[in-house]
């Protein structure tokens, strides 16, 4: 069952398709697919390893592709796996995308996406 979990949670975070690609997304908030009763105050993903803050960031797009205003994305404070934005403003009802990239201290490149729902 563990297998299956780590299998879903890969494909919805867009995992990178270079094979052995590093850092790798474990988790994330909101999670994939989440529906959400209220706008998130932050986007927030957790990496498998450690990443270079400065070559590294988080976008979200609204239901119509739409840039959404984050604050800057930033490494956690005493965790280099973690990296996080604020949102700056108030989600409106609807499926919104993330599209994250890191370059992890190996220097291997990442990119991914994944959705999570306000509802309505």
């Amino acid at each position: 069952m563990h297998r299956l979990s780590a299998i879903l949670l890969g494909a919805g975070l867009g995992f990178a398709t270079a094979a052995g690609a590093h850092p790798l997304p474990r988790a994330a908030f909101p999670a994939p697919n989440a529906v959400l009763s209220a706008s998130p105050p932050e986007i927030r993903i957790m990496f498998s390893e450690g990443f270079v803050p400065a070559f590294s960031g988080l976008e979200l797009r609204d239901p119509s592709g739409r840039d959404v205003p984050l604050g800057p994305a930033i490494a956690g404070p005493t965790d280099r796996k973690q990296l996080a934005a604020p949102v700056k403003t108030r989600l409106a009802p609807g499926v919104y995308t993330v599209n994250w990239h890191a370059v992890g201290d190996d220097s291997h490149h990442v990119a991914g996406h994944y959705s999570f729902q306000i509802k309505r």
